[in-house]
């Protein structure tokens, strides 16, 4: 079986430490980038199931990475870690592509039922195509 991988993009390391957590648990390999620029980085060079990313960010927005994704890889399944009450930004992330946007504080259940529903729906449209 393989395991699935995931793209956490967030500048704050005890969230990118607690969605790692969250997601190891879930038996989803993760790999983190604290920038838009080690995003797109990691998005050229490896392959991803999923990708979380933070909407602020110290060199851009996650929107920037929401676009590169459904420019270069629109099977990706995509979704904006937003904060408390940022309807209008999430709201944004939508239309530019993300599935889905999770509000900080991040809630732990959400985000695996997030995470499950975004690998299912990878996966299911993944075999699919071949």
């Amino acid at each position: 079986m393989t395991t699935n991988r995931a793209l956490i993009v967030d500048d704050e390391p005890d969230i990118r430490e607690l969605l790692e957590i969250t997601l190891g648990r879930m038996n989803v390999e993760t790999a983190s980038a604290k920038d838009v620029r080690s995003a797109l980085q990691l998005l050229d060079t490896q392959t991803f199931d999923l990708c979380l990313t933070d909407m602020n960010l110290p060199d851009g927005t996650g929107l920037e990475i929401v676009q590169h994704i459904a420019e270069k890889c629109p099977d990706l399944p995509v979704a904006v870690i937003t904060a408390f009450g940022n309807m209008d930004t999430a709201i944004t992330a939508l239309k530019s592509g993300a599935f889905d946007f999770v509000q900080k504080p991040v809630d732990l259940e959400a985000l695996r039922g997030l995470v499950d529903t975004a690998l299912t729906r990878f996966m299911h449209e993944r075999s699919r195509i071949v």
